[in-house]
């Protein structure tokens, strides 16, 4: 039986093995076309490539050839493309770590038809030219497309940076966030005869002339793919041909880690939707189409006039949008019940984030007694609340695990931890790295799941992918002591590496002292300095790393010995017994210059602000020597609050009151 937490890939479209070789990975697009209205005519083409954001692509023109490659690179780590508006490049020697997982989505097959260029270019920027042809001229021809999406493939990477990539990556600009997989059949229609999923299907089957790469042409069965389950954790055999690319633009430096941990997304606002679609044109009926041909589209989350002129022409994105507004009523006048309605209907009509929406409304009510608690108000609560996460979006499966874990007040669906854990597993397999963190967890520490070190491994190496870095500390303890997996210091350094450069101080120092005991790796005392250096910076966090540089001064372990540095370094980190460790070397002269009286302030700070027993210790005799006064009241107030047997035993003997 498949483990409940395996995270194999599984490779995309590999089973045509009779193709004969891999076609080379540049694909070159067709020149970009000018976004042009029926109405205003041709306008001049626009010059050079802009850069490209966010964009989610179709590539059913695609040969099996091509999906190989694809899936190849995907089975050997995270994707990287070169992408400009001519040119789509798979740099398959471009490595970013990272791995893909599949989960099953609720089924939901649609057709779109392209009808005019600039459609083509927005929806099919890598397809052959000869789709643009057949459509070209303002004619009646078009071209139908028939997606029945059954799964996605993807990784918790969520932000790459050039500094992360290794390798060949000369040019560089996007990494495949995920794939969306199932069946498709493409074949030329006319302008404005819809047809259904069926019907192409038929059409492409009954067309001799179908082929890879041309205006007729399927991959995958449909009725194969009407058989797939939404909770399934393996693609169905003749249901997993690459659909849609996400394609995540890189940044263009690594951002610096926040001074405080931002709030996860589970715990904010209801998401807006935003749109994949190529500048200048609009998402409307699950296509990018210019705006002159898009009888309706998403609505900027902000704008509650447009929200509602979409909505009203049937835009579910733009009804989620205004129910939105109606349920905080910051620009229109509170209405839960108009809200509730707009959230149904969109919910209805695929999107996520609106099912969840209804469901945390729902919820609300419960808490607040607005609705009476009974089995069918919990029912439809749990209902919203699967379907979310049932839809295919990692962000509701975390969000509505957490509804399954509330007791007392809070609780409003029954506790399910099983529930719960099937959730946040669901959800890591999405691509959500904190449902990968909350699941890695659960598994180390064997709570509300069966602890299982060994399966946490893997989750845990998602969520530090994603950039969680406190997962990448756990995850090289694990790997570096060999509790609960197999011990591998190589794979720790990795992990720890990875944390540390995520801005964890633990992690920098982890790392260092891996390379500064050769544990499980060749000791490198370079390495370990460098690594040390990094996680103490001159402001901010790094107490364990600044200890392990000042004991490399201290010692001279691979580097000059410096009591001065050493000192400076340990009084940087006060509170975590570095004003007693410089005090000792001021007190003694230990290669610096005795500072009696800066030996005297460190003592008196780790004792009176950090309380530390043995810097008390030292502290009281030389108070003694310079106030007995002060030194009574001293023992006094430790004898008191401590009961220290010394200190208590001091007071008296400088003449107070016995406690």
């Amino acid at each position: 039986m498949k483990r409940a937490f395996d995270m194999c890939v599984v490779g995309l479209s590999l089973a045509a093995t009779s193709c004969g070789p891999g076609l080379d990975p540049e694909v070159v697009v067709h020149a970009p076309r000018p976004i042009v209205s029926s109405e205003t005519g041709a306008g001049p083409s626009r010059g050079g490539c802009p850069a490209i954001g966010h964009t989610e692509p179709l590539i059913v023109d695609w040969l099996t050839t091509r999906r190989s490659d694809l899936g190849l690179a995907m089975k050997d780590g995270v994707a990287v493309v070169a992408y400009d508006c001519t040119t789509l490049k798979l740099l398959a020697q471009c490595k970013l770590p990272g791995s893909y997982s599949y989960a099953g989505v609720a089924r939901r097959e649609h057709v779109i038809q392209l009808t005019n260029p600039a459609e083509m270019q927005a929806n099919v920027p890598f397809g052959a030219p000869a789709l643009s042809t057949a459509i070209e001229g303002g004619g009646p021809n078009a071209i139908d497309v028939a997606l029945v999406p059954a799964g996605k493939m993807a990784t918790t990477a969520a932000s790459v940076s050039p500094q992360d990539l290794s390798g060949s990556c000369e040019g560089a600009t996007h990494f495949v966030r995920a794939a969306q997989v199932g069946a498709f059949a493409m074949a030329p229609g006319s302008r404005g005869a819809a047809r259904t999923v069926d019907q192409i299907f038929a059409a492409v089957a009954s067309d001799a002339a179908a082929n890879q790469g041309g205006t007729t042409t399927k991959e995958g069965e449909l009725e194969a793919c009407r058989s797939a389950k939404p909770d399934a954790q393996a693609p169905v055999e003749r249901c997993q041909a690459p659909l849609r690319l996400e394609l995540v633009p890189l940044q263009a430096s690594k951002a610096a880690p926040p001074e405080q941990p931002a709030a996860k997304q589970g715990e904010a606002e209801l998401p807006a939707l935003s749109s994949p679609c190529p500048a200048g044109t609009v998402l409307s009926g699950g296509k990018c189409s210019p705006p002159s041909f898009a009888p309706t589209h998403l609505c900027a989350a902000s704008d509650s006039r447009a929200c509602s002129t979409q909505c009203g022409k049937g835009d579910a994105g733009s009804c989620y949008h205004l129910g939105i507004h109606y349920l905080t009523g910051k620009d229109l006048p509170r209405d839960d019940a108009r809200a509730a309605e707009l959230f149904e209907k969109a919910c209805g009509e695929g999107v996520a984030q609106a099912c969840y929406a209804r469901g945390k409304q729902q919820m609300r009510d419960l808490l607040s007694a607005k609705v009476p608690v009974d089995a069918a108000a919990r029912a439809k609560v749990r209902e919203f609340a699967d379907k979310a996460c049932a839809l295919g979006d990692g962000w509701a499966c975390f969000s509505v695990a957490d509804w399954y874990l509330r007791e007392g007040p809070q609780a409003v669906l029954p506790r399910d931890s099983t529930r719960a854990v099937a959730l946040l597993r669901r959800g890591c397999d999405l691509g959500y790295g904190p449902s990968c963190s909350a699941l890695g967890n659960m598994l180390v520490e064997g709570k509300l799941a069966a602890k299982d070190v060994a399966v946490a491994v893997g989750v845990l190496q998602r969520a530090c992918d994603a950039g969680q870095p406190e997962d990448c500390v756990e995850l090289g303890n694990i790997l570096r002591t060999g509790q609960g997996a197999p011990k591998d210091g190589v794979k720790a350094i990795v992990a720890y590496t990875r944390g540390c450069s995520l801005g964890d101080m633990r992690a920098c120092n982890a790392a260092g002292s891996v390379y500064a005991a050769g544990d499980g790796v060749p000791r490198d005392v370079a390495k370990a300095y460098a690594l040390f250096e990094k996680g103490c910076p001159e402001k901010g966090f790094g107490a364990e790393a600044c200890l392990s540089l000042a004991t490399m001064y201290e010692k001279g372990t691979g580097i000059p010995k410096d009591m001065e540095r050493a000192a400076a370094l340990y009084e940087k980190v006060c509170g975590s017994g570095g004003c007693l460790r410089a005090a000792e070397i001021y007190q003694r002269g230990d290669g610096v210059k005795a500072d009696p009286e800066r030996a005297f302030s460190l003592y008196e700070q780790a004792c009176v602000q950090w309380g530390e027993k043995k810097a008390c210790d030292a502290f009281g005799p030389l108070l003694e020597k310079k106030d007995k006064e002060r030194a009574r009241a001293f023992y006094t107030e430790q004898c008191a609050r401590t009961h220290d047997k010394a200190a208590c035993a001091s007071q008296k003997r400088l003449g107070g009151g016995a406690r």
